[in-house]
């Protein structure tokens, strides 16, 4: 660790050992957890894309029966759309499946295992590899070429050829609906130093295999279902002559489809008859599939085409009921049209899941989902814990603030429900609470230690703080303060205290002045955040 010129000091060789096992500690930052962690947000994103898939089908079999009840000219638009939105959607999709598995060649030298099936992200062996990415997806490193920029204009192009077919007073939401924002147009990418970048720096320069693997399935998903809104908007374009029903049918439509033991189910009949001044009859028996006849039956009268259908809730699980509305034809005569439905009853249950952990994190804002069988308009949640709050943040979801004094403890989170003027609990739910753990100092945004030139310093004066890559919370970090202390030759000058991140001029003009071989020591970082203050671990830097 000396320069070549003088023999190394007791001291240096010390200093030397422990930047050593910095290093090495570095090295294992990123653990096998986090990327197992990835893995199975992979596989998430492949199940999810696989039932969007089965969605467009759907809506191609939808399109296919129009065409051939109304005929072919009335759907011809709309066939001509789904078809440029299904090629330019799987060209695109192709295009990234290519990405992948060159991607997968470059980094483990083949995209296949050893039984000849393809890789998931699972397989992958070089999990944590960043060189290689980065140079395969930026022109061995250079950040305006390669396949990071060609994928961002291949979407560029595929967005534009979606938003065509839409009207121009729908273009703007739609561009929202889409997605695929890799403009930075609704969404700014951000560095840790809050800078914006562009999309494909922020998602693969510098990336680990998997991240990177990852991503370019999550940007599959995507297109998928940008390209399941193009052919649902293509279908819904139509006028409303294209697709017209010339049948009359009877409908149940519940208020919900599963009630709380105790409660009742709620459902309105409606009839399409040619006169809705008329009263229907309507007659329903529980527990069958089919009505035929009014024997046994329970008969409901309605008002303008309308009749509410009410039913106790009693014991749980699923119940299914059937029926039959009875109307007068223009000529006279009473025909019935057939309905039948089903409900389920469920006790009184509910779901909270932090969305980024497990835990509560003491001192910031910890993102909660609720999840219930009711419309979240109706749920209301309160926190057991003294000094812990919340703010509703959409529907359904929160934040959910919980004091230090709490870190160590456990809150617990109550949700209810409030229908019709009752209040029903739905589920009491417990959570660890922690602190926060330290951020990583940094001189510039990378120099965590080791050998560096003096120019390098000169375009990095200053210190900064980020989470490490395992803490998914967007926290910051300001400096608030730390010593400079330079080593020659094994003597240490007087410590220079800097107040803020950036360097100071006399720091400045000494890292200008110093000889190869000195090493600098940056101790005492003090760090704060709405997590609290912290003083952070120390980063020797030797200049070459």
């Amino acid at each position: 660790m000396a320069a070549t010129n003088c023999p190394e000091t007791p001291r240096q060789r010390m200093i030397g050992m422990m930047y050593l096992v910095y290093l090495a500690l570095l090295a294992l930052n990123v653990s096998k957890d986090v990327l197992d962690a990835f893995a199975v947000v992979d596989e998430t994103l492949v199940n999810s894309t696989v039932i969007t898939n089965q969605s467009i089908s759907r809506l191609e079999q939808t399109l296919a029966k129009e065409k051939a009840s109304q005929g072919a000219e009335k759907v011809k638009e709309a066939e001509q759309m789904v078809t440029m939105i299904i090629r330019e959607s799987d060209a695109l999709v192709k295009y990234i499946e290519e990405i992948k598995s060159e991607l997968l060649i470059t980094v483990d030298n083949t995209d296949k295992n050893p039984d000849g099936t393809p890789k998931k992200a699972s397989d992958i062996r070089s999990k944590d590899n960043i060189s290689k990415v980065h140079k395969f997806m930026f022109s061995d490193g250079d950040m305006k070429t390669g396949r990071a920029i060609d994928l961002k204009n291949k979407i560029i192009e595929y967005k534009k050829k979606l938003l065509s077919v839409v009207e121009e007073n729908k273009k703007k939401e739609f561009d929202i609906i889409i997605g695929l924002d890799v403009e930075g147009k609704d969404t700014k990418y951000r560095n840790n130093d809050n800078k914006e970048e562009s999309w494909e720096v922020h998602y693969f320069a510098n990336q680990i295999m998997i991240a990177a693997y990852t991503l370019l399935n999550k940007t599959i998903g995507e297109v998928r279902n940008a390209q399941s809104t193009m052919i649902n908007y293509a279908i819904g374009s139509t006028t409303a002559d294209d697709f017209k029903f010339n049948t009359i049918q009877a409908k149940a439509i519940p208020v919900s489809q599963m009630v709380f033991q105790g409660d009742k189910y709620s459902a309105g009949i409606i009839v399409a008859a040619y006169d809705d001044r008329q009263e229907p009859e309507v007659y329903y028996k529980m527990g069958v599939d089919s009505l035929t006849s009014e024997e046994g039956a329970t008969r409901l009268d309605g008002e303008g085409g309308l009749v509410q259908l009410d039913i106790p809730a009693g014991a749980t699980g699923e119940h299914k009921y059937a029926g039959f509305i009875r109307v007068v034809t223009p000529d006279g005569s009473k025909r019935d049209y057939h309905f039948k439905n089903k409900y389920t009853v469920l006790k009184p249950s509910a779901t909270v899941a932090a969305d980024k952990m497990n835990v509560f994190y003491a001192g910031i804002e910890n993102p909660v989902s609720v999840n219930a069988p009711v419309a979240p308009e109706y749920i209301n949640i309160d926190i057991t814990g003294a000094g812990a709050s919340y703010t509703k943040t959409g529907p359904g979801t929160y934040n959910i603030t919980v004091p230090q004094s709490l870190a160590n403890k456990n809150v617990i989170v109550n949700v209810r429900a409030n229908q019709g003027g009752k209040t029903t609990t739905l589920c009491a739910t417990e959570f660890r609470v922690k602190r926060v753990p330290d951020p990583v100092a940094k001189v510039g945004g990378s120099l965590t230690g080791g050998r560096v030139t003096k120019s390098e310093l000169a375009t990095n004066p200053f210190i900064t703080a980020a989470m490490a890559q395992d803490f998914v919370y967007d926290l910051r970090w300001t400096i608030q303060s730390y010593q400079v202390t330079f080593i020659v030759r094994g003597m240490e000058e007087a410590p220079m205290t800097i107040q803020g991140a950036a360097f100071s001029e006399a720091l400045k003009t000494k890292i200008r002045n110093a000889a190869p071989g000195t090493l600098i020591l940056f101790s005492g970082i003090r760090a704060t955040s709405p997590a609290g203050t912290r003083q952070l671990l120390d980063i020797v830097l030797r200049v070459r």
